[in-house]
């Protein structure tokens, strides 16, 4: 599939599918899946016999790309979500964790006169909005909010390390 944004912007999710995204004189702002989702896109992978990620390129002519991961607000619900619905497990979560390379797609890219970021964190005042409006909203608990807190601009192994601290402190 292709993805066309031309002296325009783009806004939405990077989903585990083949596809080229052309951006010229354009921006494009995509968020990364959570990593709750990644695991079980993985599986399903896994189960079809498929060994690599699907491959993504980006063009950029002029414009500006940005890839970001989502709030940690998302990735707490979304992994408490799965983890009540038994479609996941911690024991799935700690397997899938010993595994740090692993990424949903494969990314290349072609950048001319443009920008590209690849491995962008949601702003401190996305994630602090995120969490308070969850938090109003009830579906953070006060105990998981306060360990969330800490996760704010950390990248990778810190990141889920304050997301399975969050779920031990919401059970």
């Amino acid at each position: 599939m292709i993805q066309f944004c031309i002296m325009s912007g783009y806004e939405g999710r990077i989903r585990p599918e083949p596809k080229i995204y052309v951006t010229f004189m354009g921006g494009c702002s995509l968020k990364r899946e959570t990593v709750a989702r990644q695991i079980l896109t993985q599986r399903l992978h896994e189960r079809e016999g498929k060994t690599h990620p699907p491959r993504q390129f980006f063009l950029t002519v002029m414009g500006g790309v940005d890839i970001a991961s989502p709030t940690l607000a998302e990735e707490f619900i979304d992994l408490r979500e799965m983890i009540n619905s038994r479609t996941l497990s911690m024991d799935d979560w700690d397997r899938a964790m010993a595994d740090l390379g692993r990424s949903d797609v494969s990314i290349s890219s072609f950048t001319l006169m443009g920008g590209f970021s690849g491995d962008g964190l949601p702003t401190e005042g996305q994630e602090i909005e995120s969490l308070a409006v969850q938090r109003h909203l009830g579906t953070i608990s006060d105990s998981a909010g306060a360990v969330l807190q800490f996760g704010v601009g950390r990248h990778d192994a810190e990141r889920r390390a304050t997301l399975r601290q969050a779920i031990l402190a919401d059970a």
